[in-house]
Formats: C-alpha cells, structure tokens, sequence
C-alpha cells in the first residue's frame, strides 16, 4: 500500500489533505478520487447548491505531484451524450 494525499481545489481556495490515504496504486486513488468527485457532484446537484470543486490533486508522502483530477475528468463518460469542455 501506497500512502497518497488528496489535495483539494476549490474556486475560493485550496485544502491541503495533511493525514492521506492508503491505496494499491495511483491507478486506484485516482479512481477513488473520481468516484468521490461524482458523489460531490450529485449530491450538489440534488440540493441545487453552487459546486465550488475544480480539482483534486493527488500527492505522494514527498509532496511530490502525482495526477490531478479536474472536474472534466470526473464527468467523462458520466454524463453519456454530452461534452464536457475542460472547467479548469
């Protein structure tokens, strides 16, 4: 297992993840990280809330960058049919 840290980008500002996560591989954090952005985006759709979620940024224990999640990436594929242009 592999400790990565999930690093939140929202419109007015950033939120460091200073505990981390536990996952196989960054293929997997990744996937967890779009599932979790697709959870946030329904639950502001269904209380018809503003999403101030742009991205998430996935870290290493060094700090080092890893991938990062944009909003595109999290609705590719979510919404069939339709064309999500890059949000960030």
């Amino acid at each position: 297992m592999v400790k990565y840290f999930l690093n939140v980008d929202l419109k007015d500002g950033f939120i460091p993840d200073t505990e981390g996560l536990d996952f196989i591989d960054l293929e997997r954090a990744t996937a967890e990280v779009i599932s979790g952005m697709r959870d946030i985006i329904v639950e502001h759709i269904q209380q018809g809330e503003a999403l101030a979620l742009r991205a998430i940024s996935i870290t290493d224990d060094a700090g080092h960058l890893m991938s990062i999640v944009t909003l595109a990436d999290a609705l590719k594929g979510f919404l069939p049919g339709i064309a999500v242009p890059s949000l960030v």
